[in-house]
């Protein structure tokens, strides 16, 4: 990935590059005001339906959660891939500017198979790890709460249908620019999806059934 840039070098007038550290921390700057939005709307709509027990409140407080969960997960499960990058010592310089979900670049020739697996393995793990967050601090007695579990469940899941083929058929000798062009050509994110938010369905209706 080319490297853009934001300041000047005054002793020959072209652009200096911003630094990758510089770039990691406004990274980290506006994926935590992301996080924080996301998690302030959710707990506000969920204080809301928990104190004033209104139908249209519960509602709301359940679109946040859906709203929450999904950018939450998204966001964990970028930075479980960059830690993963960085973890196997690849070659993953951040982005200029990170106004998106993706945050670093990785270089296929640059890097190893094994690099590469670190890199991919740490998406999944860290969708998993924020699942296992919500189910331990977040009682499930509402159906706001019930769906904050269900949609990063449901992230986790999808992720994992669409990242663990390309893995597999790394590790069994596959290229891995191949099998990841491979994974997005032949469906499997949308099948992915078609799981993850099924058994995602299932566990809400499941929680709020038994409350």
């Amino acid at each position: 990935m080319s490297e853009q840039t934001s300041t000047t070098d005054n002793s020959d007038n072209r652009p200096a590059r911003v630094p990758d550290n510089v770039r990691l921390l406004n990274a980290v700057k506006y994926h935590g005001l992301a996080f924080l939005g996301a998690i302030t709307l959710w707990g506000a709509a969920d204080a809301w339906a928990q104190t004033s027990g209104l139908y249209v409140a519960t509602i709301i407080s359940v679109l946040n959660a859906f709203a929450a969960g999904s950018i939450i997960s998204i966001l964990f499960h970028e930075w479980g891939h960059f830690i993963g990058a960085r973890l196997a010592r690849s070659y993953s310089p951040m982005v200029p500017k990170p106004t998106g979900a993706f945050i670093f670049g990785f270089n296929f020739e640059k890097n190893t198979n094994d690099q590469f697996l670190s890199m991919s393995l740490g998406g999944p793990i860290a969708n998993w790890l924020l699942v296992l967050l919500v189910f331990a601090f977040i009682p499930m007695d509402s159906a706001g709460r019930a769906m904050l579990l269900a949609v990063t469940l449901a992230n986790a899941i999808s992720v994992c249908v669409f990242e663990l083929p390309i893995v597999k058929r790394t590790m069994d000798g596959g290229d891995p620019e191949s099998e990841l062009n491979a994974g997005l050509s032949n469906g499997s994110g949308d099948k992915g999806k078609v799981w993850g938010y099924g058994v995602g369905a299932l566990v809400w209706l499941l929680v709020i059934l038994d409350n």
